[in-house]
């Protein structure tokens, strides 16, 4: 990626907060600066009185004094921008800078609900663990939003289902990516994947391309309540499905390898097609590297969940 961001560390050396803690090393919290400047502080100083781990807030120059939030917050580290950039983009810097095993995606909008953290981190140790848990996501009044994904063509289009988790914490259910891009995720898989195409310009295409590249190579991404967030504003989250720049890079990745006969093939997707992707990411590394294809994917998903 092109580090188009400045990074300002955090000022607190010794004997801060961070420095006690024993999880430094497993987990950061990445925040995504979408909101105003009262919801980033609320947010903030929630994050630095209730988890105990590193936090990375990303953000966009000129957005406030950053002086000033950098000596109200000395144990966080800001990721700045200096020009607008995609949520993709974003979480990319996070993964870059994190230096931990595992990193959590939020935004200063919305309030963490519920993070279990023995739950998730323990699973995320396990050998079958997800490259991704995504989160559980509400409303304002507090209704459980449809932000489980399931693969699905609809004609020639790539159209994935919307349907609802479950609140059994004790029950995992995959998802064909994250929603909104929030969730906790493997930073070493994630960057094994090679994070969010940052050619794309778009939060639901970046986040579609990165969920089904995770599967169609082997890995997979779930969703469980043990990690839920609520936006405490907006009575409607929704994602802009609408064609954006780059948007044929998710296309012509995730439907140009077939498999035939047991064996990949690289062939055109007629209408929805990028020719330097095909060349570059489909013909030299998803022809190896891919485990199944869309078809296969779609076919193997499981039906009770449906």
């Amino acid at each position: 990626m092109l580090n188009n961001y400045r990074i300002y560390r955090r000022k607190q050396e010794l004997g801060s907060r961070v420095t006690r803690l024993h999880n430094t090393e497993q987990l950061a919290i990445g925040i995504l600066d979408t909101g105003n400047l009262e919801q980033l502080t609320n947010c903030l100083d929630w994050y630095t009185r209730e988890m105990n781990y590193s936090l990375h807030v990303v953000t966009q120059e000129g957005r406030f004094d950053l002086g000033l939030m950098q000596e109200a917050y000395k144990d966080v580290t800001f990721l700045v921008f200096t020009s607008h950039t995609f949520t993709g983009e974003k979480v990319n810097a996070v993964a870059n800078e994190c230096r931990t095993n595992l990193f959590l995606i939020v935004r200063s909008d919305l309030l963490l609900v519920t993070f279990d953290g023995p739950t998730l981190l323990d699973a995320m140790t396990q050998s079958d663990h997800p490259a991704a848990f995504s989160a559980v996501v509400a409303n304002a009044y507090r209704e459980i939003i449809p932000c489980r994904r399931m693969p699905r063509m609809c004609g020639r289009h790539l159209d994935p289902d919307s349907g609802f988790p479950s609140l059994d914490r004790a029950v995992s259910l995959p998802t064909l990516y994250p929603f909104m891009c929030l969730g906790l995720y493997d930073r070493a898989l994630f960057q094994r994947l090679r994070g969010f195409d940052e050619a794309i310009h778009s939060e639901y295409w970046q986040a579609l391309d990165w969920g089904i590249r995770c599967h169609l190579l082997g890995y997979t991404v779930s969703i469980n309540s043990a990690l839920m967030v609520q936006f405490p504003d907006r009575e409607s989250v929704i994602e802009d499905r609408s064609e954006a720049e780059g948007y044929l890079r998710c296309y012509t990745k995730a439907l140009s390898v077939q498999k035939i006969n047991a064996k990949n093939v690289a062939r055109k997707y007629k209408g929805f097609f990028d020719k330097e992707v095909y060349q570059t990411e489909v013909k030299k590394r998803m022809l190896w590297l891919q485990k199944l294809d869309f078809a296969e994917l779609c076919a193997r998903w499981p039906k009770e969940d449906a």
